[in-house]
């Protein structure tokens, strides 16, 4: 009777494990909704609430009510997989999407980060070295048939919130096919490290209110609160510090070269794909509709976040 026993059980996990695999491949459109959504999603009762974030964040996001949400790296990596054909950054803790929109959430413990080297912030050079960047992969691109990039320009530059210590910003992107992708980034600052979120919206034509979404993404890190003894202001002598400072941090979140010398360009550049794959199906989510056409971009009412202490 044991020997049953611990057959099945054997046969269980085994079992268990092959469901529990990646899925490791890129879907096409007509089967990623379906596929997509089948995934460990959260917040169905559709409730605004405060949800902490997990691995080590020491802090909580605001959901808001027409907001689903991942929240664990295996249903985030499989996520990715059936995007994007990759794996994700093991840093990330949390992805959020709504009808329009998307948002990617990543906790990297990298220590404090001062703020005293802001004044060295040169948006023009940030934007330029953007530019380059784009130009650059312009043949690899082409020579594969794939979109690229034309263009980039802000939409906003970066700011500092002294209040809840964070910088945020928000940029265009246009594309050899015309389409046009707006990308807004908040770095929110800890005192063992930082949340850093990317806001991904993609259109197909001209309709969208960038202005205005950028506005609502900033409006993202006042919905992000750091628990009690690890917020930015909770910062003692002795604690881990961070290599980059703020200034360093935001061009490393451009996937620029400022910190190359550090060695921390390509950990902090992570998000750098999204901008080089647009897809077209991001849009469409749950409802089945193709939110690229609707009038979410066109007409963003949306709710505000708000700072919670």
């Amino acid at each position: 009777m044991k020997k049953i026993i611990f057959l099945s059980l054997i046969i269980f996990f085994s079992n268990l494990n092959t469901l529990l695999a990646l899925d490791k491949k890129k879907l096409p459109n007509e089967e990623w909704s379906s596929k997509i959504e089948s995934l460990d999603w959260k917040n169905f009762d559709n409730k605004e609430h405060s949800a902490p974030i997990k691995y080590g964040a020491n802090a909580k996001v605001l959901i808001l009510e027409n907001e689903y949400y991942l929240d664990d790296h295996k249903n985030i990596d499989q996520y990715h997989w059936w995007s994007f054909g990759h794996e994700t950054d093991k840093a990330t803790v949390m992805l959020i999407k709504a009808d329009g929109y998307q948002i990617f959430l990543d906790y990297i413990n990298d220590g404090y980060i001062k703020l005293d080297d802001w004044k060295n912030v040169n948006t023009k050079d940030l934007l330029k070295q953007m530019k380059d960047r784009a130009k650059s992969n312009e043949n690899y691109f082409k020579e594969r048939k794939l979109d690229y990039a034309t263009d980039v320009n802000w939409i906003f530059k970066p700011t500092l919130n002294e209040e809840n210590k964070s910088v945020s910003y928000s940029y265009k992107v246009k594309w050899n096919d015309g389409t046009e992708t707006m990308e807004s980034k908040n770095l929110i600052l800890g005192k063992k490290g930082h949340l850093e979120s990317i806001f991904v919206v993609h259109v197909k034509d001209s309709s969208m209110d960038f202005k205005s979404n950028a506005e609502f993404s900033k409006d993202f890190a006042n919905g992000v609160v750091f628990n009690d003894g690890f917020k930015h202001s909770d910062y003692k002598e002795g604690d881990k510090l961070a290599v980059a400072g703020i200034g360093g941090l935001v061009a490393g979140s451009l996937g620029v070269k400022a910190l190359a010398k550090t060695g921390l360009l390509v950990k902090l550049a992570k998000f750098w794909w999204i901008l080089l794959a647009p897809l077209a199906f991001l849009g469409k989510f749950l409802s089945g509709k193709d939110s690229t056409s609707g009038s979410s971009e066109s007409n963003p009412t949306r709710p505000r976040r708000r700072r919670k202490k």
